[in-house]
């Protein structure tokens, strides 16, 4: 009998303390969004690669994204380059890459232009390269560890070799 009574009082035990933990660990109405991760947002890079001579686009030219993050290790500046994205041209010359990032201050991306089918899109073209700076007061749209989305429009003129 005595035994009877104690499983059936830890029962009642337990089923109490599952019904407290419920109600107030968790908003049964709204609950809140829960925040695993880091921040984040996302940068959008968008444009066209022409021939600066005739302004025509150029079809197939691969654009590479990358962020260099610097650190420091035994007194030397060690640098990491980080290949976010590799995206080609399509018919009319356009491109549009997004990527996330930590969201600081300033976050810097890396952007090259590679011509890769030589003579066919109409020459050889030389590559460039350039920066392109996003600063966190650009940032739109975010709540919570979301901090947003920027977006930049780098219209590339390639010239011929």
């Amino acid at each position: 009998m005595k035994n009877i009574t104690l499983k059936s009082f830890d029962k009642i035990i337990i089923l109490i303390l599952g019904i407290i933990g419920s109600l107030t660990g968790c908003s049964l109405i709204n609950p809140p969004m829960a925040e695993y991760g880091t921040p984040h947002a996302d940068y959008e890079i968008k444009g066209t690669v022409t021939d600066s001579i005739t302004a025509s686009p150029i079809q197939n030219a691969r654009i590479i994204i990358t962020q260099n993050h610097s650190y420091l290790n035994g007194g030397q500046t060690l640098i990491h380059i980080n290949t976010l994205a590799i995206k080609q041209t399509d018919s009319a010359g356009k491109y549009d890459i997004l990527v996330g990032s930590f969201p600081l201050e300033e976050v810097s991306f890396q952007l090259k232009v590679d011509d890769t089918d030589g003579s066919v899109n109409g020459g050889e073209f030389v590559s460039q390269a350039k920066e392109v700076l996003f600063l966190r007061s650009e940032l739109t749209g975010g709540k919570s560890w979301y901090s947003g989305k920027a977006a930049k429009t780098i219209d590339i003129k390639l010239k011929k070799k």
